[in-house]
């Protein structure tokens, strides 16, 4: 190999081939990168609230719906979160605890996150909030990444989900929402219709 040799780079172009479809989100930009079956799809969140449900004696839960993939099979390559959570009312206390996950399915209203709720993304820890505010970061696990969804003929969704324990709230009374910024990346392909 010569001296003169340097490793370039070829950035992954930005396409508009073969993408799912983008839920109405106010704060929520999509930016999608690939070759229209192979794809990196970014989601930047800039104070994106998702309301929280009271599960009385068991737990508060919350959805938001970001993302419909095209109809085909679906393949989870690897997804990663990095993001920035507050609560913004009394109605989730200051210390709050709680779990995310990335999932196929919205959170239901029992105290964990289980299969489709978190097939994307592990339910994982928030650590307890200073504040109000806390992290939810995580990553696709071995038991996540290169699982296939049958969305040939309902297309599979995205769903950001969100548990607070029991103890840290009661939005039953004094309703709250956790306000969400950063970003999501979800590699995955599509392996075509039958």
């Amino acid at each position: 190999m010569s001296d003169n040799y340097q490793a370039r780079r070829v950035p992954v172009p930005k396409t508009i081939r073969g993408i799912g479809s983008r839920p109405a989100v106010s704060g929520l930009k999509i930016t999608e990168f690939g070759d229209g079956n192979y794809h990196r799809t970014v989601f930047k969140f800039t104070n994106v609230e998702i309301a929280l449900a009271d599960e009385a004696g068991v737990v508060a839960y919350g959805s938001k719906k970001i993302y419909d993939f095209p109809a085909g099979i679906i393949a989870n390559d690897g997804s990663v979160a990095n993001l920035a959570i507050t609560k913004n009312s009394a109605g989730v206390n200051a210390d709050w605890d709680g779990d995310f996950g990335l999932g196929s399915a919205a959170a239901s209203n029992n105290n964990s996150l289980s299969t489709t709720e978190q097939n994307f993304i592990p339910t994982t820890a928030t650590p307890q909030a200073v504040a109000g505010a806390t992290t939810a970061t995580g990553y696709s696990g071995a038991t996540e990444r290169g699982t296939t969804l049958d969305g040939h003929t309902t297309p599979i969704d995205l769903y950001l989900n969100f548990l607070v324990d029991d103890a840290d709230h009661n939005v039953g009374g004094t309703a709250c929402s956790l306000i969400v910024n950063g970003t999501i990346t979800v590699f995955w392909k599509n392996l075509g219709d039958y």
